[in-house]
């Protein structure tokens, strides 16, 4: 959800009284998808792999129809809080950082229906929701059950105005979405058949991936470090041509247009090449993908395309020199074939 749909929450009212959870987000949905078209579609079905993958799922499995039905081992416990709201499908347990809470909010709220069934080996709970309204709130023993969640709904089409799309717009979003989380698969059924996403190495994957057009002049770089409540992944290699690629990722979530943790990367790569070169700069780009993990981000825009934390430029600049240094320590062989590398000369071939 974006950071104006967090302040909507907070000053939506109606008659005097501060509207629920639910009644917020039905009345204005793209504050909290960026849109009710397309691209509002896509984000509210992207909020249900989100409440999944937020609470521990190893697997998740999308079976495409004219509806959509997803099951998963994630461990959701529902509750009912003091305002008689049962989280995490009817109400935000805080603002900000539990988006678990947000997506659940906005599957109940924008679900023409939404039916749950959820159970802990022990027990099972089972909700029915009409266009946000709940209509079946039952608990039951269940002995011996499996664990997990199954969820069946559909888009309300009274609030978008586009209520489906190509199966190929999740496949692309799984086949990323795995190297964000490495070691959870996601299945797709399309029919009779089934498509499974999974990645062991995560960022790493998706770098190969996305280098393959590419001709890369030394192995990868691969970086991971901490400190406090910042965790940087970096995976990154010079190529033979002048151009930065990079994709950057906060939260799990895409960074179209950098900002201050790309900057902070690349104030380190820039120091790093200077030193192999010397005096000898050789031109040559970068193709990186970096991924952040801070409680604190600040996006820029509605669409948080830009993050702005001032802060994160030192603070990722030290942890990526920090993890080059490393890396050449391991790597020295490699360290010195960067030495000699350049840009090359035609295009045609390269």
């Amino acid at each position: 959800m974006s950071k104006q749909g967090e302040t909507q929450y907070m000053n939506d009212y109606g008659d005097g009284m501060q509207l629920s959870t639910i009644a917020s987000i039905r009345k204005r949905p793209g504050m909290y998808l960026g849109g009710t078209d397309f691209f509002g579609y896509i984000q509210y079905i992207v909020s249900a792999f989100d409440l999944l993958l937020d609470h521990d799922a190893t697997w998740i499995e999308l079976d495409i129809g004219k509806n959509l039905h997803i099951a998963s081992d994630a461990n959701i416990q529902v509750y009912i809080n003091a305002e008689n709201q049962l989280q995490p499908f009817e109400a935000f347990e805080s603002l900000g950082t539990n988006q678990d809470v947000i997506d659940g909010a906005i599957l109940t709220a924008l679900s023409d229906y939404l039916n749950v069934v959820i159970s802990d080996g022990s027990s099972e709970t089972r909700l029915q929701y009409k266009a946000g309204e709940r209509q079946i709130f039952e608990q039951h023993s269940a002995i011996g059950s499996e664990p997990g969640i199954k969820m069946h709904f559909a888009p309300d089409p009274a609030v978008f105005s586009v209520t489906n799309a190509s199966p190929t717009v999740l496949q692309s979003y799984c086949s990323r979405t795995v190297c964000l989380h490495p070691g959870v698969a996601v299945r797709i059924k399309l029919g009779d058949n089934i498509i499974q996403y999974y990645s062991e190495k995560g960022i790493e994957d998706l770098f190969t991936a996305i280098a393959t057009p590419y001709q890369i002049l030394h192995q990868p770089i691969n970086i991971s470090e901490s400190k406090g409540e910042l965790k940087v992944q970096a995976v990154f290699a010079f190529h033979s041509w002048s151009e930065n690629h990079i994709w950057s990722y906060a939260n799990c979530g895409r960074v179209p247009d950098g900002g201050t943790h790309e900057a902070g990367m690349l104030n380190a790569i820039s120091q790093f090449h200077s030193n192999l070169q010397n005096s000898h700069p050789v031109g040559v780009g970068i193709l990186a993908v970096l991924a952040i993990e801070y409680p604190d981000v600040t996006y820029k825009g509605c669409i948080k395309s830009r993050i702005g934390n001032p802060e994160l430029v030192d603070l990722v600049d030290e942890l990526i020199s920090r993890g080059i240094e490393r890396w050449i320590a391991n790597h020295s062989e490699e360290a010195e074939h960067l030495r000699r590398i350049e840009r090359f000369q035609f295009a045609l071939f390269w």
